[in-house]
């Protein structure tokens, strides 16, 4: 047998070697310190719905369903304006694009690369017959045989890429969802602020002219009408204020949905009612969707890989090679087949001495797989807490809640009662501006308690990457699809 042709039976023998799947490595959560539980812990904690109150409930996609949850169709449609305007998204989408395409390069070194040449020239040949025209057309063929698995580890690792990349995607998507409901809701409490303040300052009001009919007739002093007056113009103030808050939480919602920033979209005058509380022991496996954990996972996959490859860049490379054509003097001869040549090859390119660039890169791939697995790590981490303090908070608000609702209504009915004996005169001007103080207080804390609980709930949906229940489990029809 010719050596070319046993060189090419060879490299044929391997081929199927080189076909076969790359290997995956292991499953980081196996491999992290990562401290992790069944159920989330403030799961465990938290209350049964009560009778009559529907348990919550979702599809489990990871999608932004969760919004429908709040009930509000005006928020639905700004997150979707969001979502096509937003220019943080629209290079997430980008940056996926250059994965898709960074990985089509990679998966293009399994395929024969072919070129073509044609050249032409003219020489003085130092004859009576004058100049000499020669024409060439080649066509050449080269094929790496992937023995070792090099081509098709770096082709596993743009895969991986791919899928971290549309899982960045995924999370930004949802991220400017919940940004966005967060600035709705910011302007819808400071909505409902503008018309708490007002109500103070009808309160305030009705006291100063209390306090002035108490003077005129000589039963209070001039000190308690400037006392009167203050309170009443911080009063003012403080309406002032919301409204100034409630434009900038208008102009962060515009930013966000790509339009000028001029604090007039229209936004509802209450808050929308939290929606029922999560279930009892919500599993943490719930995680494994989250996308920027699957981001960080698939970037230690592909680390992985890249370590592969480095370690087959070190062994010889197998290619196969093919070249042929023709050169004539005349242009109209030179697709004559009497004029072709051809050859075909098999070489073995083998390192022998590279000064350590080889070994440096295996170096430089395991370096980066440790860092895309400690930052793995810090992603588990920082999820788990995420969805514990979400948890927590909410279940320590819906408690502050129910106090300050009860105080709220309580030092209401109590400075109605002091304004009476204060009008007959059997309280001072201090012990009413007192309790007017108090219940100003507690009914500002109390708004902003359920502007918080509606905040830590998308803070919790964004954390577990989505809704409650976990992704169902496909059907065997749809596993054979």
């Amino acid at each position: 047998m010719p050596t070319v042709a046993r060189a090419v039976a060879f490299a044929v023998c391997l081929l199927p070697c080189a076909c076969g799947a790359p290997a995956e490595p292991p499953p980081p959560l196996e491999r992290a310190p990562t401290p992790v539980r069944g159920t989330f812990a403030e799961a465990d904690r938290a209350e049964p719905p009560a009778a009559g109150e529907p348990a919550a409930k979702d599809a489990g996609r990871v999608t932004d369903d969760w919004l429908a949850t709040f009930g509000d169709a005006r928020l639905s449609a700004l997150v979707d304006e969001a979502q096509r305007n937003n220019p943080d998204l629209a290079a997430a989408v980008a940056r996926r694009d250059r994965a898709l395409a960074q990985a089509g390069f990679a998966d293009s070194a399994f395929a024969p690369k072919v070129d073509a040449a044609f050249g032409a020239s003219r020489r003085d040949s130092g004859t009576p017959a004058g100049p000499a025209d020669r024409f060439d057309l080649g066509l050449s063929i080269s094929w790496e045989i992937d023995v070792w698995g090099r081509i098709a580890k770096a082709s596993a690792a743009a895969a991986a890429d791919v899928v971290a990349a549309a899982a960045d995607l995924e999370y930004a998507r949802q991220s400017i969802a919940a940004r966005t409901a967060q600035a709705w809701f910011l302007a819808i409490a400071g909505r409902e602020q503008i018309a708490l303040e007002q109500s103070l300052v009808a309160q305030r009001e009705r006291l100063l002219r209390i306090t002035g009919s108490r003077v005129e007739v000589g039963e209070a002093k001039p000190t308690d009408l400037d006392l009167a007056e203050g309170q009443t113009a911080a009063a003012r103030d403080a309406v002032l204020a919301a409204r100034g808050g409630v434009d900038a939480a208008l102009r962060s919602l515009e930013a966000l949905l790509g339009r000028y920033p001029a604090a007039d979209v229209e936004t509802g005058a209450s808050l929308p009612p939290l929606p029922p509380p999560p279930p009892v022991g919500l599993p943490s496996e719930l995680l494994e969707r989250r996308p920027d954990v699957v981001a960080a996972d698939r970037r230690v996959a592909a680390a992985f890989q890249r370590v592969g490859a480095a370690k087959a860049a070190k062994l010889p490379r197998v290619a196969l090679t093919a070249g042929g054509g023709t050169a004539s003097g005349d242009l109209s001869s030179l697709l004559d087949p009497k004029q072709a040549v051809w050859n075909l090859g098999a070489n073995l390119l083998g390192p022998l001495f590279d000064g350590g660039e080889r070994q440096a890169q295996v170096r430089i791939a395991q370096a980066t797989e440790q860092e895309a697995l400690a930052a793995y790590v810090k992603v588990a981490q920082r999820a788990f807490l995420e969805v514990e303090t979400a948890l927590g908070n909410e279940r320590v608000l819906r408690e502050r809640e129910v106090e300050l609702a009860d105080a709220a209504r309580r030092l209401l009915r109590s400075r109605d009662a002091a304004e009476a004996r204060y009008a007959e005169g059997e309280a001072s001007i201090l012990d009413v501006d007192q309790i007017h103080t108090d219940h100003a207080r507690a009914a500002r804390a109390l708004l902003q308690v359920r502007q918080e609980l509606l905040q830590q709930r998308l803070n919790l949906h964004l954390a577990l990457g989505g809704s409650f229940a976990a992704r169902p489990q496909p059907s065997a029809a749809e596993s054979k699809q």
